[in-house]
This record gives C-alpha cells, sequence and structure tokens, in this order.
C-alpha cells in the first residue's frame, strides 16, 4: 500500500459542466497535502465532457450516470428495497407529508444507485486499493445526497477506518431552502460523518439548534476566493450597479430592477448589469423591458470565472448588489470585495458575516419595500468621495481577513490532517 494519503472529494458536477467554481480556488491546495486526490462529480452524466483543468495529481472518476427520464424511474424502483419501509419522520419527530415521503424515497434510491456505480468502478477499486482506509479522507463538498454517499462507502467499503467529512452550503443545510423543505438522512449522516463544515456562523447555529447532539462535530469551515487586482469604482457620470449569480427565482433580480426603476423615477442618474444566465432569464428579461428604459440595463449573459475579474476591471462599477432570499455565503460578494467593490445585499444566510453595514456596504432586509432598498443605494451615491473610496478599501480588508482562499483552505486541510491523524491512532 502506498504510504501517503488519498482526498477522495464527491461533487455535483465539478469539473464537468457549470457551477461550483469555488472548487477551482481549492484544488489546487488538495492537491498539494494529498498524494492523490479522486474527483467523483455524481450528477456528471457520461455525454458530458470537462470544462475545467485539474492539477496533474488529481484523476476524475467517470460514472456511467443515466439520469434521464427512464433512467431516474429504474434508479427508483432499484433503490424501492432500499428503503426498509419505516415511517420517514423529520428532525422533530413529526410523520412527513405525501410529497416528503416521495422526495425521502427518491433520495435514497439516488444515494444507493450512485454509490453503486462508484463501487463497480474500476478506476475507483484500483486506486482506493493501493491505499491504507485509515490514509484516505472521503469529502463531500455538500450536505446532500454526494454526503449520504459517502457515509454509505465509509460504511461499506471502507468498514469506518477512514475519515469522513461535509461541507455545508445553502440548500444542503437549510431545510427550509430544500426540495420539499426537507432533507432526508440528515440523522444518519451527521451520525457517521466524522466533521461537518457550515460555511457561515449562522449555518452552524441553524445545525446547533435543528441537530444539537452533532454540536461536537459542527464548525464554520469559510469558503474564500483568490486575491484578485484592485478596480477603481466611480460613482460619475452614472452610479453602475453590478449583479451576478444564476438567473432564479431565489436571487429576486425583481426586487434590483424594481429599485433601479424607482431611483431613476427620483431622478438618478443609474445603470444596472447582471452577469450570468438560468432558468428564470426570460421572465427577469421581460421584467426588465416592462419596467426599465433599455439604456439602464443590460443582461451580459454568464462569463467563465476567469474571464469575470477581467469584466470588473474594463467596466464601470460603482457597487454590487445581491437581493436574494437565500444564501449560503455569497461567493459573488467575496470575489467583488476582493476587487474592492462595495456591496448592497440582504441579510440572508452568512451574508452579514462578510458585509458590515455602513463599513463595506450595507445591508437590507428581504422583507424592505423597495423604498428602503433604494435608500441604501442613494446613502451610497452620496457619501462624501473619501468615505466612499473609504468603503472600497475595507471591502479588501474585511475579505483578507475573513474570505482569502489560500488561508482558509490551508486552515481547512490542516484540521482534516489532524483529524486524520487523530483517527488513524485511534484504530
Amino acid at each position: 500500500m502506498s504510504a501517503g494519503k488519498l482526498l477522495l472529494l464527491l461533487t455535483n458536477y465539478y469539473p464537468f459542466y457549470k457551477g461550483e467554481e469555488y472548487i477551482e480556488n481549492e484544488i489546487a491546495i488538495a492537491a498539494e497535502r494529498f498524494e492523490k486526490v479522486l474527483i467523483v462529480p455524481t450528477m456528471a452524466t457520461k455525454e458530458m465532457l470537462p470544462t475545467r483543468k485539474v492539477p496533474e495529481n488529481v484523476e476524475i472518476i467517470k460514472l456511467d450516470l443515466d439520469y434521464s427520464l427512464p433512467g431516474r424511474v429504474k434508479m427508483v424502483l432499484r433503490g424501492l428495497k432500499n428503503t426498509g419501509g419505516a415511517k420517514a419522520k423529520t428532525a422533530a419527530g413529526k410523520k412527513l407529508g405525501p410529497k416528503q415521503r416521495a422526495y425521502s424515497l427518491y433520495f435514497a434510491a439516488r444515494a444507493e444507485y450512485v454509490f453503486s456505480e462508484i463501487t463497480k468502478n474500476s478506476a475507483f477499486n484500483t486506486v482506493t486499493a493501493q491505499y491504507d482506509p485509515k490514509d484516505i479522507a472521503i469529502y463531500s463538498y455538500w450536505l446532500h445526497i454526494t454526503a449520504s454517499v459517502a457515509v454509505r462507502l465509509k460504511e461499506r467499503v471502507f468498514h469506518h477506518q477512514c475519515v469522513c467529512i461535509s461541507r455545508g452550503h445553502r440548500y444542503d443545510l437549510y431545510d427550509y431552502a430544500a426540495p420539499c423543505s426537507y432533507i432526508p438522512d440528515r440523522e444518519y449522516m451527521l451520525k457517521h460523518i466524522d466533521a461537518v463544515y457550515p460555511c457561515s456562523e449562522d449555518g452552524v447555529r441553524y445545525l446547533n439548534q435543528h441537530y444539537g447532539e452533532f454540536a461536537d462535530k459542527i464548525t464554520v469551515g469559510r469558503l474564500g476566493t483568490l486575491e484578485r487586482e484592485k478596480v477603481t469604482c466611480e460613482r460619475e457620470p452614472v452610479f453602475s450597479i453590478v449583479s451576478c449569480s444564476a438567473v432564479r427565482e431565489v436571487k429576486r433580480l425583481d426586487k434590483i430592477i424594481d429599485t433601479v426603476a424607482y431611483l431613476n423615477s427620483k431622478g438618478y442618474a443609474i445603470r444596472w448589469t447582471h452577469l450570468g444566465d438560468g432558468p428564470y432569464l426570460d421572465e427577469d428579461k421581460k421584467y426588465a423591458e416592462k419596467n426599465l428604459p433599455e439604456k439602464l440595463y443590460r443582461f451580459a449573459g454568464r462569463l467563465a470565472n476567469k474571464d469575470l475579474f477581467g469584466w470588473y476591471a474594463s467596466n464601470p462599477v460603482s457597487c454590487f448588489m445581491n437581493l436574494s432570499d437565500s444564501e449560503g455565503v455569497p461567493v459573488a460578494i467575496m470575489e467583488v470585495m476582493s476587487c474592492g467593490i462595495p456591496t448592497i445585499a440582504t441579510d440572508v444566510g452568512g451574508t452579514k458575516e462578510i458585509v458590515l453595514n455602513g463599513v463595506n456596504g450595507y445591508v437590507v432586509q428581504t422583507t424592505d419595500p423597495v423604498e428602503k432598498i433604494a435608500a441604501s443605494v442613494i446613502e451610497m451615491m452620496e457619501l462624501p468621495e473619501q468615505a466612499y473610496q473609504n468603503m472600497c478599501r475595507e471591502a479588501i480588508r474585511i475579505w483578507n481577513e475573513r474570505s482569502n482562499a489560500k488561508e482558509l483552505y490551508r486552515d481547512f486541510y490542516e484540521q482534516l490532517t489532524v483529524l486524520m491523524s487523530q483517527n488513524a491512532r485511534a484504530q
């Protein structure tokens, strides 16, 4: 067996398709700390091709997954025998509704399906056979399907001899943000995972409140971004608001549109640009067309992470805006902070842990009327120039203190190394 250590990283798609861009900031540090990294994308279908490069000692395990409608039906039918027929309950002991029960069945069937595909993959078996289980760490990027699969691997393949950890973000962390407002397998996952790392203190409080018996396993594990070149923020001749996200209902671009429309009606020179695409793009475009003059807005489309910062450097930016109804800790905000761009954002998830009201931007509430949100914009518009530029400098300072990827991920992998050493001594 190898004398080195193996990291088994379970993702949704990375490095295929799009999304999980923040792993790009972490993978190089993971590759430095482990002799070998195996990435298993649990939602990437066989037709997909990689869209991101990985370090030389990182190997991608491509599974033979079929998520077509017929494939999902077969998956559920095959997983029926693994549900055990027990009455599913929430953490509070309440019986689940029909939709939640159906979702719980689907969740278990999908976890079993992915687990089965991993364990019969020859490349997976060849690589893992070279390592002592005590030198293996299973790392689920989400406290969801991937974590349920990770625990199955820990139990059934490595017989509890390896370390198993998971991050937690938003839909995988907060029940209210999940499909059917319910995350199945939560107690099962938390019982067998060795450490859970929500990306915010807010996430830690949520898990401790609902699953306090596992509090000793739960520690904040902040996400971070790489240092970027400072951009020059200007408010004249037009105050330029930028937003960047997938275009989904939860991101509430309609609120941004309403805010811009209100400010325009009050005579302020303002313009808004959105970077990103998604399922609500056509709907939000139509809403903008209805409520804003064409010259006041632009949907610039999705940019690859490597092109995003070039856009910030070469286009007018006065502030960043995020009015989401739900977040973990928004990576897009961390990214603009590293460039020295102040932010106006809703108080959701861990946002207020990085946007300090009146310091590097303003925090508003999801229930605030458009007039109150606009008031924060006006306040930033009317700051004395020295105070505005100080707000830009504070964005960089707070980013360096709380969101610097190199520092955060080095600390994260140091904690994982300690956890593996403790596990090895205990066996």
